[in-house]
Formats: structure tokens, C-alpha cells, sequence
């Protein structure tokens, strides 16, 4: 199993145990729904909590197994209605296995509260439609979420839950601007249509490389990407260059499917900067983080350079300064350039992968 897919079952089973002894405090303290003896009443607080800690972890098995389905490209494309239907049906199975387990847990710990009563019975009974409103619920919520932080890209939804960026504030960041090579001519021979389903594919290619390295996706305009790092204690600046080369190997490998589709294989070329930049939350309708600052100009400016260096990849002299482990690549010095827009030189190397 992959470090992300861990990760992401980890944070879950955390969230579903809490929402397990949130459940069981409710019914504990609140009102009963089974006639006569309720289980929950029954079992002591050590087996109450052993029980929220199972429930909890299976909980979120199911409903990871579930996201993790939905979330691949065969049903990106369809319609957000669809695809809660498809959910609610999965879901509706999904909790009745669960309320199955629950069930023969309960028995296990304490054979004399469940003696009257019969398993078919609970799953029919109110009790199972309250497991699964509780259960659609709960797993609607942090659905929301992740689709909230997916739109706004990893961590920026909690800057702007706490207000980080209310305050125009300076921070230290490294920008990457990647723009696809040969765009005019794809487009002039794929048509619009087709060519914004190549960009969509290109961009969805992305993802795992964001995921893995930490990135956080500013922008997107038109067939250009623009990703950032903020600068701190963890952070490491072999993965910007990195990214970049693994984000090849995804294209690379799937060089099969775009040939198939389109007839072209997507080649991205890019510029990597560091340096200083405002960082703003503005708007009040739509509200995004903003970066302000020359940093994002010197980068789009180093990248436009790449076709003039028949290089793929070049980066500033600040950012490779910072590089730690240099065995996997090779630079070559390209030479100070004044770039448009600017009036002092900037250092830019090149970037080549050691075979």
C-alpha cells in the first residue's frame, strides 16, 4: 500500500472512531430506539470504547475503500448526481455489513443482552436506519471537506479556516511554472474540444506527484500549471526538481493512452524560482490565497526561456543553491540573463536527469 493511500486511511480511522464514540455517547445518554434492553446500556464503558475503536476502523475501511473508487478518472467524468447516487446505494449494503458486525461484537462481549433478539430483526429495525442516516451523514461531511480541499488544493482551505492570510504576510516560497510544449500546434490539430479534454488529462496525471510531494497547486491557466512550496524547516528543495521529473515518468508511462486518444504524447517544460512573496486572502464572494510579489514573474520569465535553451527544465541560481542532493541530475550554467521585464540579471541552469 502506497505512504499517500496510509495516510489517508489513518487520518479516516481517527475521524470514524471519534464519530463511533460520538454515536455511542448519543445513544447512551440519549433516547433509546430498541424496545426493552438497549446494548448500549448493557456493555461497560472498556467494552463500549474497545467497540467504538472496531467500528470505527472498519467504518472507515468501507468509506475509504469507497472514496478511493469514486475518486479514479472512470468517474471524475461523471455527473456530482450520479455519483452521490451510486454512493447512497454502495453505502446503504456497506452499513448493513457493518451493522452485522456491530451486532455479533456486542454478542461476543456480553452473550445475555442480545439473546432475544435476532439479526434480521436489527437490520430491519430503527435502530439500523439511524446507524445509516448517522453513517451517511458523518461520511457526507468529510466527503464535503475533501472535495472543498481538493478545489482549494492541500492546506489552504485550513489557512483560510483560521484566518492565516487575513493579514497581508511575507513568506519564503518556490514557485514552479509548467507549461506544455508545442500547445499551439496540438490544439490547431485536436480542436478546442479535444484539446481541453488532452489539458484535463494532462492535469489529472498531476495529482499523484502533488500528493506525494507535498505540492500546492496555485493556479491553473489555460494548458499552464503554476505549484509552490512554502519554505520551512521540512522543506527540501530536491523535490521541486524531482516532481518535475516524475511528473514526466507519469506522462511517459502513459504514453500508450495519449497516443491512442489523441496522437500526441505531453511533454511540459518548466521554470523554478525561490525568493520572497505577500502572501493575501482577497475577495469576499470567491475567496483564494493570493501570492503578490516579482517572484511569480521572474518564474514565468525563466520558463519562457526554456525553448531558447532547448532545455526542458532551467532553474535560478537562488533555487539550486538550496538543492542538497545533486547525484540524480545534472546542471549546466546557462548564464545571467536579463529577462523582460526586469533590470538585474538572473542565473539560470539548467536541469538534466542522470540516466
Amino acid at each position: 500500500m502506497k505512504s499517500s493511500t496510509l495516510k489517508f486511511f489513518l487520518k479516516l480511522a481517527i475521524v470514524w472512531v471519534f464519530a463511533a464514540l460520538f454515536f455511542i455517547f448519543l445513544r447512551r445518554f440519549g433516547v433509546e430506539l430498541i424496545v426493552g434492553d438497549d446494548p448500549m446500556y448493557a456493555l461497560r464503558w472498556g467494552q463500549l470504547l474497545i467497540l467504538a475503536a472496531i467500528v470505527g476502523v472498519l467504518s472507515a475501511l468501507m468509506y475509504g475503500t469507497i472514496e478511493i473508487t469514486f475518486d479514479r478518472p472512470f468517474f471524475q467524468k461523471r455527473s456530482y448526481a450520479r455519483i452521490i447516487f451510486a454512493k447512497i446505494f454502495i453505502t446503504f449494503f456497506a452499513v448493513k455489513v457493518l451493522m452485522s458486525v456491530t451486532f455479533l461484537l456486542i454478542s461476543k462481549m456480553n452473550t445475555t443482552i442480545v439473546q432475544n433478539t435476532d439479526l434480521k430483526e436489527v437490520l430491519s429495525s430503527k435502530t439500523y436506519w439511524v446507524f445509516f442516516m448517522y453513517f451517511v451523514v458523518v461520511a457526507s461531511l468529510i466527503t464535503l471537506i475533501r472535495m472543498v480541499n481538493q478545489k482549494f488544493g492541500p492546506g489552504v482551505l485550513w489557512n483560510i479556516f483560521t484566518g492565516k492570510y487575513r493579514n497581508p504576510r511575507e513568506e519564503q516560497r518556490v514557485f514552479m511554472f509548467l507549461d506544455l510544449k508545442a500547445s499551439t500546434s496540438i490544439a490547431e490539430k485536436l480542436g478546442h474540444l479535444k484539446y481541453s479534454e488532452f489539458i484535463q488529462d494532462c492535469f489529472a496525471d498531476l495529482s499523484p506527484v502533488v500528493s506525494k510531494h507535498k505540492v500546492e497547486i496555485y493556479q491553473y491557466v489555460g494548458d499552464e500549471a503554476v505549484l509552490s512550496w512554502p519554505v520551512n524547516g521540512s522543506f527540501e528543495a530536491n523535490n521541486c526538481i524531482q516532481s518535475y521529473f516524475e511528473y514526466m515518468d507519469v506522462l511517459e508511462s502513459k504514453s500508450e493512452y495519449y497516443a491512442n486518444k489523441y496522437g500526441e504524447q505531453p511533454i511540459f517544460k518548466a521554470g523554478i524560482h525561490l525568493g520572497k512573496v505577500i502572501v493575501a486572502e482577497v475577495g469576499l464572494i470567491k475567496r483564494e490565497i493570493a501570492y503578490h510579489g516579482d517572484v511569480l514573474n521572474t518564474t514565468a520569465r525563466i520558463q519562457s526561456r526554456c525553448n531558447h535553451f532547448q532545455e526542458r527544465l532551467l532553474v535560478s541560481d537562488e533555487l539550486l543553491q538550496n538543492v542538497s542532493e545533486k547525484r540524480f541530475f545534472q546542471s549546466e550554467f546557462k548564464g545571467e540573463e536579463v529577462l523582460k521585464g526586469k533590470k538585474i540579471p538572473v542565473a539560470i541552469h539548467g536541469i538534466r536527469r542522470i540516466e
